[in-house]
């Protein structure tokens, strides 16, 4: 599903999962919310949340680098937010956690264009590899993701915890967010409007619902 609102955040770009594509020359002057989910999952199934107290950066660096000011932490309380209005509860214990919720933010497009797609974060230094959530072997995507990634956007995964572990199996992606639009000249406009995109995220996806 997508949406498209008059915000002002972030470059123009293309998220596309099973949909049409946005026509590039028509997303200038908006921001841009993807949004694209496991059909068969049981979302009223899953009681807790882990979400990490960082954003990843995905930028030029060789080193791991994360976002942890009060800019980023004012992002990702509205991701905990949303989560717990939905029912959710957030715990701080990753071993006691049913779902994983991961965050980065693109700051340059370097690796983005260096390696393939879809598969192009599998080895970025520092992302969210399926080790720091478990035992996995690999990522899985039930449905078909093809991005196009532009400098400033953001990318959300829901990552099933509770799925079978092993070098054999997958972690499971049960729900992808993408934002996109222009940056303004203003830090404060920007998390702002970026929080607004996050909560415009949860609002098009009514299926994220815990089970109360």
């Amino acid at each position: 599903m997508k949406k498209v609102f008059p915000i002002l955040l972030m470059t123009a770009a293309v998220f596309a999962s099973c949909e049409k594509e946005a026509d590039s020359d028509q997303l200038d002057n908006k921001f841009v919310v993807y949004t694209n989910y496991d059909k068969s999952a049981s979302f009223g199934s899953f009681s807790t949340y882990y979400l990490p107290d960082s954003i990843l950066i995905i930028g030029d660096k060789q080193e791991a680098e994360y976002w942890q000011d009060e800019n980023a932490k004012q992002i990702i309380a509205a991701y905990a937010t949303n989560m717990n209005n939905r029912g959710y509860v957030r715990t701080y214990n990753k071993e006691e956690a049913n779902l994983g919720l991961q965050v980065s933010y693109v700051k340059s497009t370097y690796y983005v264009t260096n390696y393939g797609q879809p598969e192009w974060w599998w080895g970025y230094p520092g992302y969210w590899g399926t080790p720091y959530w478990g035992n996995w072997g690999d990522w899985y995507y039930p449905y078909a993701v093809t991005y196009s990634y532009s400098t400033g956007s953001f990318l959300t995964e829901l990552l099933n915890l509770e799925a079978p572990q092993g070098q054999a199996e997958k972690l499971p992606v049960l729900w992808t967010a993408y934002m996109s639009g222009l940056l303004s000249g203003s830090t404060s406009v920007n998390v702002n409007l970026a929080v607004q995109a996050v909560n415009q995220a949860f609002t098009q996806s009514t299926y994220l619902q815990a089970t109360r």
